[in-house]
């Protein structure tokens, strides 16, 4: 599923336990991008938040992993956490990414059930000049 906002891009997957997008998911990507969207005026391009968090409203009660930058969120739903998460970022990368990329079936042994991908997307100019003729 793909949503937009005035600032972000919304990329989820279908939960693999009930089969539908999951709100909570979606609700926890949404908290975040605002988050750090408010965060970003007073920290760097650097700045990172990585994390877990309970989805308490998930009805299959998922721990969701998190890695928050100012360009880009990634969260890994059902996931264990001795999952490093640059395995599951390439995981992402392969999901979500433009490019084409390929992974051993092994590459990752228990993959998330539900993963969703946020990335900011570049300031919209309102003031776009028209031409009016006659």
């Amino acid at each position: 599923m793909i949503w937009k906002t005035k600032t972000h891009e919304f990329t989820a997957s279908v939960c693999q336990r009930t089969g539908k997008p999951c709100p909570a998911l979606a609700q926890m990507a949404r908290a975040m991008a605002e988050a750090m969207a408010t965060a970003t005026p007073a920290t760097s391009k650097t700045f990172e938040v990585e994390g877990t968090s309970d989805l308490t409203h998930c009805t299959e009660g998922c721990t969701a992993r998190f890695r928050a930058q100012s360009e880009q969120i990634r969260v890994y739903c059902g996931t264990s956490t001795d999952t490093p998460t640059e395995k599951l970022d390439a995981y992402g990368d392969m999901m979500f990414g433009p490019e084409f990329i390929q992974k051993s079936a092994g590459f990752l042994s228990e993959p998330p059930c539900a993963m969703l991908d946020v990335s900011t997307l570049p300031p919209r100019s309102d003031s776009i000049p028209y031409q009016v003729s006659a």
